[in-house]
């Protein structure tokens, strides 16, 4: 999915802050129902483990609730109107009043819900959301829940870092219209001097695409029409790690001259390939300098602050760093954004740690192994690929 952004045809209305929250209670079997009979607040974004000093909540095993009101912006009329949750770990339910809108299972990925139907612009709804942070052998990462004799559940898994949980990344509601942009694909690669920008686009209606790449300064270096097409760059401005340069693709639903959705995705040309024992930016070897970097923080949890990550990456230019890897489970979209504009290069990995390598998917029962690993131990280099970017 497209993640949101205001345009000149959308809008968006962030719901971070303090939300009620309570952990699950037998005697409450449909918390979503009605306000949560609770003192208790959590902010958003944030783990809430270390926010409280009852040790019930750091180390509760099972779901969580969160909850807050909602007002619809009275100008949305006509428009689709959606949730947006960066993440919820490792599993989420989405509530709007008593309406089931969303399930997600996965806790460092983003899912949205179109809530058209259930809401009405100027109105107000109960937005509630569940978040469930049980790790078993059918989850991505794995872990294995047991009960002690005074009927505790603990959990427990083979990843070395704490497993904090909660609405860890912000909360959104934003409006789009009634024929949008879905997806945008933007594939780059180097013709001589010249920048090549295959593009593709998917609209939920059939209509007039047109597609403007701009420069750093707003200008218009390249001009196309069409859902699918190559855009060439004169002269073009390569992304190097440590010296950024992004361009724009301004993409335009047209019904006649008129615009009836935008979306603008930056984007660098640049090729990426791995040829060998080398992995090449631009045709150059790369020789990584950097972390294994962890978003966990003091009191934040897994919780995304825009403070952290500024320092980070000072800290990351102070030591001479060029690159990190996402240890280990993708990161919010702000990381990688604010990565892109600073020339910093992001081994981006999946969620897939403490896996049992001899576990199959017929197996009866998972069992922790010996041979259970952080990461593969292997990986077999590709052949030379143009630097692909997906946005949808």
């Amino acid at each position: 999915m497209l993640r949101p952004r205001t345009t000149i045809t959308r809008e968006l209305v962030n719901l971070d802050g303090l939300w009620r929250f309570a952990l699950e209670d037998a005697d409450v079997p449909r918390p979503w129902t009605a306000s949560l009979e609770t003192k208790l607040e959590a902010p958003v974004p944030s783990s809430y483990n270390d926010l409280f000093t009852d040790p019930k909540i750091r180390d509760h095993v099972g779901w969580v609730w969160y909850q807050r009101a909602v007002r619809v912006p009275r100008g949305w009329t006509g428009e689709r109107v959606l949730l947006r949750l960066d993440a919820a770990t490792h599993e989420g339910k989405v509530y709007v009043d008593d309406v089931l809108v969303a399930r997600h299972v996965g806790g460092y990925t983003p899912f949205e819900a179109d809530i058209t139907e259930h809401v009405s612009p100027g109105g107000e709804f109960r937005l509630t959301v569940g978040v469930n942070n049980e790790l078993t052998n059918a989850t991505i990462p794995p872990g294995s829940i047991t009960v002690t004799k005074d009927g505790r559940r603990q959990q427990t898994y083979l990843h070395d870092f704490y497993n904090y949980a909660g609405l860890a990344r912000s909360v959104w509601l934003y409006s789009k219209p009634e024929q949008h942009i879905t997806d945008i694909t933007i594939v780059t690669g180097t013709l001589g001097h010249t920048g090549v920008v295959d593009y593709s686009v998917t609209a939920s209606h059939e209509t007039r695409v047109r597609v403007r790449a701009l420069d750093a300064a707003g200008q218009e270096v390249a001009f196309g029409e069409g859902n699918k097409g190559t855009l060439s760059i004169e002269s073009v401005t390569l992304w190097q790690p440590g010296a950024a340069y992004l361009y724009d693709l301004v993409v335009e639903l047209l019904d006649g001259d008129e615009v009836i959705d935008s979306y603008t995705e930056p984007f660098g040309v640049r090729t990426v390939e791995v040829r060998g024992t080398q992995f090449l930016i631009n045709g150059t070897p790369f020789y990584f300098t950097g972390f294994g970097k962890h978003e966990d923080t003091a009191v934040r949890g897994k919780g995304h602050d825009n403070a952290y990550l500024v320092h980070d990456f000072q800290l990351l230019d102070w030591v001479g760093a060029n690159s990190f890897r996402t240890s280990h489970y993708p990161y919010a979209e702000e990381v990688l954004e604010f990565a892109d504009r600073n020339g910093i290069v992001v081994v981006d990995e999946t969620a897939a740690v403490g896996l049992n390598l001899v576990f199959r998917a017929d197996s009866p029962a998972w069992v922790p192994s010996p041979l259970s690993l952080r990461t593969p131990s292997t990986m077999k280099p590709r052949p030379p690929t143009p630097s692909t970017f997906v946005k949808s």
